[in-house]
Order: structure tokens, then sequence, then C-alpha cells
């Protein structure tokens, strides 16, 4: 594959050309022939809009706030999502309250795309069949992934001995549009996502990394697999297949270098990214104003090179400084403006810590907070060294795990799917606690079987399918 690199505004342009010549003609008959054509609908901005002006999926997971207002903003108007995300409030009607939701829009149009390569492709003009298996192949994955990110919004967690009676997403595998796409149950949702990824599609992938920031290959491609196991509580099978993308692509971001230059620039074809989706569509990246909770702020090593030695310009403001005083004590506000965060896709990282999990939850300690270690010793400076911890209980080891990985992955899919997958196990469910007590605002708690785990889907989507009932 031909290794490119694109800027945001290429990538925009470049979407807007791939958005022109899908000419969809009734039942999703593409004007698309050849392959070079289709192909182009893998090249769009990997991108998805969520319509937000917070990330409501670390709001949940008491990671975050909304910026610049301070909480009392969210409980100003009790009849908002605002409200119910912030407050936990489950009397809130929140399907009442979803007229539309661009994730949900977003990643479904994105699955058309997919699905159109994955139709016509084999039948188009042009291109041996290894290539066209091959285009097949990374559209399948994706088609995965989309379908991966939809069920771990809007359904409850994964349990093999109920996935039979709980609601999953619709699993849309055509573009025929006059056709009603039917609700499946989570274990048929789940079936269905490792059919696009099994072993058999992946053999067809690139068998290595590449350097096109809208592409993939192999590395992502065992990284779905693993991913999607992980979250299916399966985690043999998930271990298997986070080694695999890890012996493709184990190269982990350096951030040792903030250390003499003061700057942490993020670009978009980090090498550690084994496929990127980025949200925010912004010249100050992902972070830029960002408030964390005083929790994920007590996550954060002091030694930590970007909380320790980045200085933002032009008035050379630490990453991570005081907000306004409308917050709980504690809570840090980013100053970070060059960072393009890689929030709905996967990079080597992740799989770092899927290993570690996995090795943990097996009994090997050591050798799973050996690869936490890995990861810290590229983010802190003298890091301590876990695996030298003596006496530690898988518990103990969970612990290091959780503490690390929620400031590691905050503001992405990450942490809101893991907890989701936490609570659904004795041993690691939680009740979150948020504390406002020191502003007069109450304090607020969210239970492990809260329904606000599991998003509405939204009212354009419920009213012209009617086996769209809700998952909570």
């Amino acid at each position: 594959m031909k290794k490119i690199f694109l800027t945001l505004a290429s990538l925009a342009v470049l979407m807007t050309s791939c958005d022109d010549k899908l000419d969809i003609k009734p039942y999703g008959d593409s004007t698309l022939s050849t392959v070079d054509e289709l192909e182009t609908l893998l090249n769009g901005a990997p991108y998805i809009w969520s319509g937000r002006d917070y990330f409501d999926l670390d709001v949940i997971c008491n990671n975050s706030y909304r910026p610049w207002n301070g909480v009392a903003d969210y409980i100003n108007n009790d009849n908002s999502l605002r409200y119910a995300y912030f407050t936990y409030d489950e009397s809130i009607d929140r399907a009442d309250l979803t007229d539309s939701d661009d994730r949900y829009s977003n990643l479904y149009e994105k699955i058309n795309y997919m699905n159109t390569v994955i139709s016509k492709v084999p039948g188009a003009d042009g291109g041996t069949s290894e290539r066209k298996d091959q285009i097949v192949a990374e559209a399948r994955v994706r088609r995965a992934w989309y379908h991966f990110l939809l069920v771990g919004l809007y359904a409850q967690q994964y349990d093999e001995a109920k996935a039979e009676q709980l609601g999953g997403v619709p699993y849309v595998d055509n573009t025929n549009s006059g056709e009603e796409k039917t609700k499946l149950n989570l274990k048929k949702t789940y079936e269905r996502i490792l059919e696009d990824c099994s072993d058999e599609v992946l053999a067809k992938l690139i068998p290595s990394s590449v350097d096109n920031v809208c592409r993939f290959g192999l590395d992502f491609g065992y990284g779905v697999r693993a991913r999607v196991l992980f979250q299916m509580k399966r985690y043999d099978e998930a271990l298997k297949y986070a080694e695999l993308a890890l012996k493709v692509n184990s190269r982990l971001e350096d951030r040792s270098p903030v250390k003499n230059s003061g700057k942490w620039v993020l670009d978009y074809n980090c090498p550690s990214n084994y496929y990127l989706i980025y949200q925010d569509n912004s010249n100050l990246g992902d972070f830029y104003g960002y408030l964390i909770s005083p929790e994920v702020a007590a996550c954060i090593d002091p030694n930590d090179y970007v909380f320790k030695y980045y200085l933002a310009e032009p008035h050379m403001e630490p990453a991570w400084g005081s907000p306004y005083p409308t917050v709980p004590e504690g809570s840090l506000q980013s100053n970070i403006g060059d960072a393009r965060w890689n929030v709905w896709g996967l990079r080597s990282e992740s799989m770092y810590y899927i290993k570690a999990e996995c090795l943990i939850r097996s009994g090997k300690i050591t050798e799973g907070l050996t690869q936490l270690d890995k990861v810290r010793a590229s983010r802190i400076e003298n890091p301590e060294i876990y695996a030298e911890k003596t006496g530690l209980t898988e518990a103990d080891a969970m612990k290091l795990l959780q503490d690390s990985k929620r400031f590691e992955f905050i503001k992405t899919f990450e942490n809101f799917f893991d907890r989701k997958r936490w609570n659904s196990e004795e041993a690691y469910k939680t009740t979150i606690v948020r504390d406002l007590s020191s502003l007069g605002l109450g304090t607020y708690s969210l239970s492990p079987d809260s329904p606000i785990w599991v998003f509405p889907f939204p009212m354009n989507a419920t009213k012209h399918n009617k086996s769209l009932t809700q998952n909570y």
C-alpha cells in the first residue's frame, strides 16, 4: 500500500470527494463501478462526530466535567440529558430527550459505506483478486468495529449466560435502504461481529501496519478481534489476539522528549495508532479545555512527562492547571492544544493493557504488570516498577491497572466499556460517587446495574424501526 499521511484539511477534502461520488440510488444501488472508485470509500476521514460539547462517556464514569462553566451548569436544567448523566438521575426519560444522536447516525452511515464496498468490489472492474479480497476484508473489519462501538453504547454488557435474552443492535450487512434493519439479540450481534473479524477475514489484510492514517493493516485486524473478545470476557482468546497484534505493531508513543522540548505534539499518524478514529474537528485537538475530576487527577503520576514538563504557549501554562472555582477542589483543566487523540479507534497501548489484564486474571501477576511497566516507561520519568512489587494479590494488581488505565485512556471509549465490563463481575463492580458537597450541590451515585450505562436509541431511528425497543 502507498504510505501517505493526510492533514486534517486534506482529510476533509477527501471525505467530501468520497461523499460526492457516493450517489446512493433507491435500495442502495451505488453508481461506483470500478475497484479504484469503490476503494475511495475506505479513504474518508477517520472521524466520528458526537454532536456534544462534552464527552458523556467520561461524565458517566466520573472522569470529567463540562469545561468552562463548572458543574452548576449541569444541574440548572433538571429535564436534560446533561442533568441525567451528571446527577445519575434514572427517573428522567432519556429516550424522550434524544431526538437524534450523531454518533448513532454517523456509525451506521459508515457501515453503509462499508456495505457498498463489500457488495460491489468482487464484481467491479479492475484490480486483482488479491487486491479485491484485501479491500473487502478491510471493509468487513471496519464494519465489525463500528457495530462493536454501537453495541457497547446502546446495549447492556455481554454476559454469556443471558446474552440471548438481552437486546443488541441491528447488524446491517446490505445497502437495501427500503428494508427494516431488525435489532438482533446481544448474542447474535456479537456473533456477527466476530464473523466479520474472523481468522479467514484477517488473513486477507495487509500483513503489517500501515502509515496511511485512513487505512490499516493486520495490527488493527488482530486488535479488533482482541478487543471484542475482551469485552465478551473471553480472556484467554483475547490474550491470544492481543499478542498477535503486538507482534505486528508493538510501537509505543514515547513522551520522554517532552522533558526537553516542553511540548507534546501528538499527530494523527502516531506510530502506536493501529487505526485512528478521532472526534474533535478543531485545530486545538481533543484535550484543550478538558476538565478532569479529582479522582482522575489523583491517578496522574507526579513524574508524568506531560504533567511535569509541558508548557502551553503563549503563557507557558502547565498541561493540567487549576480550573475555574466552580468545580470540586482537585479538578484539573487541560491546556494541551496539540494532541490528536484516538477517541474511538485502537492503538498498541490498548493491546498492552488487554494483555496485562488477561495475564493478571490468569494468575501471572508479574508478567501482567510488566506490560503496564512497558507503557508507563514511555509516560513517566523514573517510574516505579510495578513488576518488582511482591506479595500482590490479583485485586492489588487490578487496582494498579485500573488506576493507570483510567488516565491513559481518558476521553476514549475504553474507560466506559471497561467499567461496564467490570460492573458485571462481583469482584470488580463499583458504585460511582460524585461528591459535590464542597460546592453545596450534593452527592450523586451510580450503581453498577444502572440503566444509565446504556444509551437510548434516538427517536429519529425508533420511529422508523419498530424493532428498536430500548435495551435498558
